[in-house]
Formats: C-alpha cells, sequence, structure tokens
C-alpha cells in the first residue's frame, strides 16, 4: 500500500512540471546563445557599475563633493546578454537571417542602467537579406559608420569613444566591390528609440517627456552615412581580425525649438555631422592558430558636432550663439523683443588606441588609452557648469580563456575628466580609479 502511495504522490507532485513541459521549436534554423557575465569593482569615488566619467574632486575639506568622498565596491550581473540566430529560406535570390538580441541592464537599450537595472531590454533586432557582393540590413542595431569591435574590456562603459555607443532603428545598405574592399550607407533614426517616461533627451523641445519625440525627430531627416572599409589577409590574422581600415562620417539635421513670446512655438535648423577612420593592423600574426607570441594595434579617430546620440559624453544640447544659453522650449532668459536664435553644437574631436599582447593561445592583455575633447565656447560654459570638457582613460587588462566557455578577467582603469565650471562643492576636474574582476559563460 505504501508503494502506491508514493507513486501517487510523485505522479500528482509531477502533474505541474508535466503541464508546462514544452520544447522550443521554429519553422527555420534557430540558435539560442549569449553569455553569463558576473563582475565585481571596486572604484576610489561613489558611483556605480556604469560609470563613464569621474565625479568632481572636492572643493574644499568643508565643501566636498559627496560622489569623490567616498569610494565604493560593487557587485552586478546585469550584462548578461541573450541572444537568438536565426537562418531562414531564400527570398528574392538572397540568403536569409536575423538577429535578436537582449541583455538585463535596462534603462533605454544604450546601457544607462538606473531603476531599471536587471531588467530584459533590447539589444539588437535586425534582419538581413544576402545576395553574396551585396546586403541589405533592416532593424535595430549598431550604427553603419565609425565603428571597430575589436576593443576587449570588461566593463560596458569604460571605453564609450565611438566603440559603438548607440543602437538605433536604420536601413544599410552593404556592398562588396571586390574581395579587400567594400562601401556600407545607411538610413538611421536620429534618436534612440527607447526612452524613459519624465526625463528629457536629445534637445529637449515641445514634448520632451519622451526620447522618441525631440528636435532631431522633427527634423524629418534620417542620420545618414557612408563608410569605406578595406579588410585584407596579407599581413595574417589574429582570432577573426585581420588588416582592417575604415573611412566614414555621418550627417543629420534637428528641427531645434524654442518659445516665444510665451506659448508660441518657432524653430530653427541646424546640422549635425560626424567622421572617424579606424584601423586594425596584426603586427605579429597568429601562427597555425595559435595566438602565443601575437601582437596588435588597433584604435579609432573621430569629430563632428552634435555626437551626443553616439558619444555619451557629448553636449547633449546646443546652445544659442547670440542669446548666450543653451536652447530649449523655455521663453525665460530672452530679452523682450523677437530673439535671433543661432543654434550651434561645440566641437567634439577624440579618439581611442588598443595594444593587444597574447601570452599563451588562451591568455592575453589589453593596454588601452582613449580620450574626448569638447570644445566649448564660453557662452556654452557660462550656461553648462557641468559639461565635460575633456575625458582620458587608461585601461589595462588580463584576460584568460579556461575553456571556449569560461572566461577570468582583472582590469584596473584611471579616467579623468575636466568639467565647464567650478560648483559649490567641486573643482572643475575628476580622477576615478577602478579594479574590475569578470567572469564570463559563453554558451
Amino acid at each position: 500500500m505504501k508503494k502506491y502511495l508514493v507513486i501517487l504522490l510523485a505522479l500528482f507532485l509531477a502533474v505541474p512540471a508535466i503541464s508546462y513541459a514544452g520544447s522550443v521549436t521554429s519553422r527555420y534554423d534557430v540558435t539560442i546563445g549569449g553569455y553569463i557575465k558576473f563582475d565585481v569593482a571596486y572604484t576610489d569615488q561613489n558611483v556605480s557599475y556604469d560609470y563613464r566619467a569621474p565625479q568632481r574632486d572636492g572643493r574644499s575639506t568643508w565643501a566636498n563633493n559627496a560622489g569623490n568622498a567616498y569610494d565604493a565596491v560593487t557587485w552586478a550581473g546585469g550584462e548578461t546578454r541573450l541572444n537568438f540566430a536565426i537562418k531562414g529560406p531564400d527570398a528574392w535570390g538572397a540568403k536569409t537571417n536575423a538577429f535578436l538580441e537582449g541583455d538585463f541592464r535596462g534603462g533605454t537599450g544604450q546601457g544607462q542602467g538606473g531603476a531599471s537595472y536587471g531588467y530584459f531590454t533590447l539589444r539588437h533586432a535586425f534582419m538581413n537579406m544576402d545576395w553574396g557582393n551585396t546586403a541589405l540590413l533592416v532593424g535595430h542595431t549598431w550604427q553603419a559608420w565609425g565603428l571597430l569591435p575589436t576593443f576587449n574590456i570588461l566593463a560596458f562603459s569604460e571605453n564609450h569613444f565611438m566603440k559603438g555607443a548607440t543602437r538605433v532603428p536604420q536601413i544599410r545598405l552593404t556592398q562588396k566591390f571586390t574581395k579587400e574592399l567594400s562601401m556600407v550607407f545607411g538610413l538611421a533614426s536620429p534618436e534612440n528609440t527607447f526612452g524613459t517616461n519624465g526625463t528629457a533627451a536629445g534637445s529637449g523641445g515641445i514634448n520632451a517627456n519622451w526620447s522618441q519625440v525631440s528636435d532631431k525627430n522633427r527634423a524629418l531627416y534620417p542620420d545618414t552615412s557612408i563608410e569605406f572599409q578595406y579588410r585584407s589577409a596579407a599581413l595574417g590574422k589574429i582570432g577573426p581580425w585581420g588588416l582592417t581600415m575604415g573611412l566614414g562620417g555621418m550627417v543629420g539635421k534637428e528641427r531645434v525649438t524654442y518659445q516665444f513670446p510665451a506659448n508660441h512655438y518657432r524653430s530653427t535648423p541646424l546640422r549635425r555631422w560626424g567622421s572617424s577612420f579606424y584601423g586594425y593592423i596584426p603586427i605579429i600574426a597568429e601562427r597555425s592558430n595559435n595566438k602565443a607570441g601575437a601582437l596588435a594595434l588597433t584604435g579609432n579617430v573621430f569629430m563632428g558636432q552634435g555626437l551626443g546620440p553616439y558619444l555619451p559624453a557629448a553636449p547633449q544640447n546646443p546652445y544659442d550663439r547670440p542669446g548666450d544659453a543653451t536652447v530649449n522650449n523655455a521663453a525665460s532668459g530672452y530679452a523682450p523683443g523677437d530673439p535671433t536664435v543661432e543654434a550651434r553644437y561645440p566641437m567634439t574631436s577624440g579618439g581611442w588606441a588598443q595594444m593587444t599582447f597574447y601570452y599563451t593561445d588562451k591568455m592575453f592583455s589589453n593596454l588601452l588609452f582613449g580620450w574626448q575633447k569638447n570644445s566649448l565656447s564660453q557662452r556654452y560654459i557660462n550656461t553648462n557648469a557641468g559639461s565635460v570638457r575633456y575625458l582620458q582613460n587608461w585601461v589595462f587588462n588580463v584576460m584568460y580563456d579556461v575553456s571556449p566557455a569560461v572566461r577570468f578577467g582583472a582590469e584596473y582603469t584611471r579616467i579623468m575628466g575636466s568639467y565647464a565650471q567650478w560648483t559649490a562643492t567641486g573643482k572643475p576636474s575628476g580622477t576615478l580609479n577602478a579594479v574590475r574582476l569578470g567572469a564570463y559563460y559563453y554558451f
């Protein structure tokens, strides 16, 4: 009798599991991938897991900046990613595929984090049609210009100098002219399409509660980019990378809105632009698929105006040169009479360089230097005390691949920055030092 009771109890407990059991299926070939990421970081400033610029140094012992007065230890796992790679049937003579990926960093989809850290949010969602020499991509992914993803860092935010700073909906055409030379032409949303209710984005504007409705969108023009890339195996390769050179740029437009008089909206056009040159050089290539002794130099330089969507530390708002103030949708600050608004963005320039050396096939180090300069006018400085004038990053790490699935890393970062003005509690400069340990499990 006891035997039958045990069997009945086991079947009773198994019912919920059986009722929810199932299998993942699709009409097409779907591969699940991604990685689990864990890291812990010590910082000598009071910052979270997602730091980009240092906190200001305290002004004095009696007026100090809380962000600089304390150090911190943060634990995080939100950089964990999950993706699906799909291969479908041919269409119009083209091979078709798609890619869908998200992570748990929350925020706006650009790694901004905040109260939503830990939420699963979209990173990439695009489809691709490939005819061999011509390919068409449609969807949400990195920008189509100025991106060289050869950097190796533990923290998402430690090098944001045109490493792929934004992901936007776009239409992208890639054309191969030869085996080595190709061109990419892209039309992209001028604004990140994810937003947080109650926060302004871009240059503000009439309905600034959502970043989807901004001065950039009201211009009705997409960000238009073109890039030429040269890739060659002449110098060998390290992993998937051989000699790579790229030159590209972007032009965009926005309609800067303001009020004068109160409740009467006006606008003035403003052009945005950017350019980038990057390269990867395998100085000492791997031998017989063994990376031991391999050495690579990689980097990117850029410049432009209105690069806020692509560089988080670039000025997000234009300023009015005659009005000596940030252009926004408020009438206050303008003298009586019809104002002449001459909107401008400060010039931004910078770049990054990385040296990678492999001690063994599984163990390697990266030394990375990055910088960014925002050439702020005195008018901009007068009304934007918190704007970043200059950033300089040094990153050194050691990575060890235990197996194709497991990687451990240790990293030291030093970020130095300067700001537009002094504040009541802080100097116009600051330095952040961080030590981070990370672990990955790829699947």
